[in-house]
């Protein structure tokens, strides 16, 4: 298996160019940065409550009484505001910062795909301009393979890549939401 997955890069390698190596290495910057967001998601750097209460709290909101009552304890009436505004800091804002950039990558990766298909143009506009020992034929069409590939690469792995991203995009509003529900509760509280 992992030697059919080697034989295939390097053909797609081989016939992609050298954009095929920068998109690759793109697909793996996004893997990462959609991966750390996921990571983040799950908040595990939450003050005061487990990041499994604080996931609870947040997704049910004000309907989770228990844990609303223990946080409200944890805090305390003093310095409220300046308290959830360190907390909603402390657990959102690499998150926030990571969302938009793990976007412009996404949105990189067809453009370089594209860019794969002016590169592998410009072969065959060589090879159909330049005599060739091995004819013209071979050069037209590592041009065009090199066009193709690079295109659909660049596809291959920006669609998925904005779905996930969109999904986790919601994941975070949907926390984001929860967390200003919890302190407009914990302020009528108070």
């Amino acid at each position: 298996m992992i030697e059919l997955v080697q034989e295939e890069l390097r053909v797609l390698g081989s016939e992609g160019g050298w954009v095929f190596w920068c998109l690759l290495g793109l697909a793996f910057g996004i893997a990462y940065s959609l991966l750390s967001i996921w990571n983040l998601l799950r908040l595990p750097r939450a003050p005061i409550l487990k990041s499994s209460e604080w996931k609870c709290l947040l997704l049910q909101g004000s309907r989770s009484l228990e844990i609303l009552a223990l946080l409200s304890r944890k805090i305390g009436e003093k310095k409220l505001e300046g308290q959830m505004n360190q907390i909603e800091e402390e657990m959102f804002s690499t998150a926030e910062r990571r969302i938009p950039f793990a976007f412009v990558l996404i949105t990189t990766a067809p453009l370089v795909g594209l860019l794969g298909t002016v590169s592998g143009m410009f072969t065959t506009f060589d090879g159909m301009s330049a005599p060739s020992s091995t004819g013209p034929a071979s050069v037209i069409s590592k041009g065009v393979s090199e066009a193709l590939i690079t295109t659909q690469t660049g596809l291959v792995i920006s669609v998925p890549a904005y779905f996930i991203h969109n999904a986790l995009k919601v994941r975070y509003e949907n926390l984001r939401h929860g967390f200003q529900q919890i302190g407009t509760a914990l302020q009528n509280k108070f």
